[in-house]
């Protein structure tokens, strides 16, 4: 199983979101979602601790942040 990572569409929104993280105490990393074949448009994500994702993301989505998805990172953080 991958690491969660939550899709944001601009690498503002990345870092707007890990400061919002931060001050809830989830510890997290900004970089670049792999592009897909058929995606036309980069994104960033944030990526954040297994037992961490649904919460962070609900904070997210509730401080204005656009969630556009979400991917796994392969390996251990």
């Amino acid at each position: 199983m991958g690491i969660p990572a939550i899709m944001v569409s601009s690498v503002t929104y990345a870092l707007r979101g890990q400061k919002i993280l931060r001050s809830f105490g989830i510890k997290s990393e900004i970089e670049r979602t792999a592009r897909r074949a058929n995606e036309k448009s980069c994104s960033y994500s944030i990526v954040v601790a297994q037992d961490k994702a649904d919460e962070a993301e609900k904070i997210l989505i509730k401080h204005g942040i656009r969630v556009i998805g979400r991917t796994e990172r392969l390996g251990e953080k």
